[in-house]
């Protein structure tokens, strides 16, 4: 199956395109060095089986509209993940005996950038409106995540590959490599060393490794595992993950907005 979000598409002067992205749109349309954009964006629990474009289509008056002055002819709707961590909870808590390990794979919600063929940026929209989470002892320290549904947990692989296509795969084993038991209910996954690829269609991310270690601590690390039959369309925004430690033991507070 194609994914047309890394598709190359040259538009014609003067008209409206739309993309629809499982359910949510984006309009865009070029007149000579004008690029004018209008998103409509869903739910995340609302997400549809609707996954084509580029079509002519007229955004609705009501949405709000934005210009970019820049050269620039073909453009793709470029998937990346969210700056902000992405946390999970687990429907049942699993628990790791030492030396135990366990592989899953997470379902992503992208933002979306539409992109000039030399990379310059258009404009950008996350198409999927989801709750947020801040992750850490108390509001005053930690971070604000992008909060997801517990399904977006996934154990079968075919499953995972049968997901929206709008949804970045990510590929996460989990050790405890510490001498006790490692039990976890949520899972707070950091994006910033992580390229995306195409393979089949489907949008991948690397593969994370959660370890638990020494004090309890959670590290995180991407792993060399990558086929090379996958297409790198986008380069992490940092290398390495060793500086990142979460804390196991830390708290978070849920729905900072409820939707």
């Amino acid at each position: 199956m194609e994914n047309f979000l890394i598709n190359t598409f040259e538009p014609q002067e003067g008209l409206w395109y739309c993309w629809n992205v499982n359910g949510a749109l984006g309009y865009l349309k070029k007149e000579g060095s004008l690029w004018q954009t209008a998103f409509q964006v869903v739910l995340f629990k609302d997400m549809t089986d609707d996954f084509y474009g580029p079509y002519e289509a007229v955004p609705p008056k009501a949405l709000p509209r934005s210009v970019m002055v820049g050269p620039g002819t073909g453009l793709t709707l470029h998937p990346m993940v969210s700056e902000r961590p992405y946390l999970l909870p687990m429907q049942e808590k699993i628990c790791l005996v030492p030396a135990a390990e366990v592989r899953l794979t997470l379902l992503f919600p992208p933002v979306l950038s539409f992109e000039t063929v030399d990379n310059q940026r258009i404009a950008a929209f996350t198409p999927f409106t989801c709750s947020e989470a801040w992750f850490g002892d108390d509001t005053a320290s930690g971070m604000l995540c992008i909060s997801l549904p517990a399904h977006c947990i996934i154990w079968d692989h075919e499953a995972a590959c049968t997901a929206p296509p709008a949804l970045i795969r990510c590929p996460l084993v989990i050790r405890n490599r510490s001498k006790t038991p490692l039990e976890l209910d949520r899972l707070a996954i950091y994006t910033e060393p992580l390229s995306i690829y195409e393979h089949e269609g489907s949008l991948w991310s690397d593969t994370v490794a959660l370890d638990s270690i020494v004090g309890g601590n959670i590290e995180m690390n991407v792993l060399p595992e990558t086929p090379e039959s996958y297409r790198k369309i986008r380069v992490a925004a940092r290398n390495g993950m060793r500086d990142i430690l979460i804390r196991q033991g830390a708290d978070f507070i849920k729905n900072i907005t409820s939707l």
